[in-house]
């Protein structure tokens, strides 16, 4: 049913607190059984956690080069995307430090129409240098690598859609399993929003019209940028403004976010165009800013 997305700095214990949290929500639903059929609310007694560890990534090595970066965050939400549903409660256990990364876990769980939360692991920098120094070597990351993760953390934040409900813990703080229990298990999921309302096939080059619409978008960006164009901005089909940042978007940067826009949507089917115009400049709006 709900995916709780773990965040935070290099070392900063969210495994611990994932291993935590499996254990108290599993207790929850066996100690709230009945009361949780009486709502009508169905899940497995066992909570899924998918990290690093369960896909056999070596954490060291993946976060070495962007490429292997990439390809760790590839199978991370390939794996969430698998195992998620509306019996199963997954917990991904990992530093999400991308906010785009959030942005598309989200995006993945509100499709299915089930709830989710986040929980941010807090510590500071100094501290996470010092509890990796400690590690074994196997399981520690490059000094180096530490820093530059650290540096690179985009923090959550509670005003943002895909980062609440949002609970930011201090290693020393209980987990507050009741307010968690009630975001992910009792709580009513959100509607599906622009860019993940999943409708049934009927339209035989959807793909088609979605690659040359937001094909259309990219085109329109870069040709607002050459004119020096920035803040709220028309895009063709789309009734939402895009929101030009001062910097330059590169070209490479707008076919990664399309890509990925693509791979999101790419089993839905959303007729009218202008919602996938909508639901794409939603999508860099959250992205580009």
């Amino acid at each position: 049913m709900p995916l709780v997305i773990l965040c935070g700095l290099p070392c900063s214990g969210k495994t611990t607190r994932a291993h935590q949290l499996k254990v108290e929500l599993e207790q929850y639903i066996r100690d709230n059984a009945q009361n949780l059929a009486e709502k009508n609310i169905v899940l497995r007694s066992q909570v899924i956690i998918v990290n690093d560890e369960s896909l056999r990534i070596n954490k060291r090595e993946a976060y070495e080069s962007p490429h292997e970066e990439k390809k760790a965050r590839g199978a991370l939400i390939s794996a969430i995307e698998r195992h998620l549903s509306r019996e199963d409660i997954v917990i991904c256990d990992a530093m999400n430090y991308i906010k785009g990364f959030r942005y598309q876990l989200y995006c993945i769980a509100r499709a299915l129409g089930t709830p989710h939360c986040s929980i941010h692991c807090g510590v500071s920098p100094s501290t996470a240098e010092t509890w990796n120094t400690a590690r074994d070597l196997p399981t520690a990351y490059d000094t180096t690598t530490v820093q530059d993760l650290c540096t690179r953390f985009e923090e959550p934040d509670a005003r943002n859609r895909w980062d609440a409900p949002l609970f930011t813990l201090i290693p020393s703080d209980p987990l507050p399993i009741a307010d968690i229990a009630s975001a992910v298990i009792l709580r009513r999921p959100p509607p599906p929003n622009l860019s993940t309302v999943v409708k049934p096939l009927t339209e035989t080059n959807y793909l088609h019209e979605m690659d040359r619409t937001t094909q259309e978008i990219v085109d329109t960006i870069l040709a607002a940028q050459k004119e020096g164009i920035t803040g709220d901005t028309k895009v063709p089909k789309a009734k939402v403004n895009l929101k030009l940042p001062p910097r330059v978007i590169t070209l490479s940067e707008l076919r990664r976010l399309r890509r990925q826009y693509t791979n999101l949507n790419k089993l839905h089917t959303q007729l009218d165009m202008g919602r996938v115009a909508d639901g794409f400049v939603e999508y860099l709006n959250t992205n580009i800013g």
